[in-house]
């Protein structure tokens, strides 16, 4: 179940007193924490192999992806980097340090985890909400 939160945006833009909600994360998982989750659905591997194959993926995500290669896991998602920039005046002057302001590893959904999750129709199929006070 996702729970969630009201903000009211206090930003000086169109968006200002407009309400959204927001997910309310209560913890994160490490990797020791998903190796005991797998763990705890009868896997035949220890949970050190389980980290070792989880921290050798990890890996291997990075190197394919600063590669420029996107990675593609079945019914979870496609990992790539994306990035944001401002645009040069010319060809000549474009720079990726002056005119790429940030990348990161973006991550979309495909396969089970687009439509158990998301719904192919984006109703939200699959996905209970609860919404709690901010503590």
């Amino acid at each position: 179940m996702l729970k969630y939160i009201l903000n009211q945006s206090q930003a000086n833009n169109a968006t200002k007193g407009k309400w959204y909600g927001r997910i309310f994360y209560e913890e994160t998982v490490d990797l020791d924490g998903l190796a005991e989750h797998m763990i705890s659905h009868c896997s035949s591997y220890s949970k050190g192999q389980l980290k070792g194959i989880i921290t050798d993926m990890v890996s291997c995500i990075h190197e394919l992806t600063t590669q420029g290669k996107k990675v593609k896991l079945p019914d979870l998602g496609i990992f790539r980097i994306r990035t944001q920039g401002k645009g040069a005046k010319s060809l000549k002057e474009l720079s990726t340090m002056e005119h790429i302001l940030f990348m990161n590893l973006g991550f979309r959904p495909v396969g089970d985890m687009r439509s158990r999750t998301w719904g192919d129709d984006h109703n939200l199929y699959g996905v209970k909400w609860k919404r709690v006070e901010r503590v």
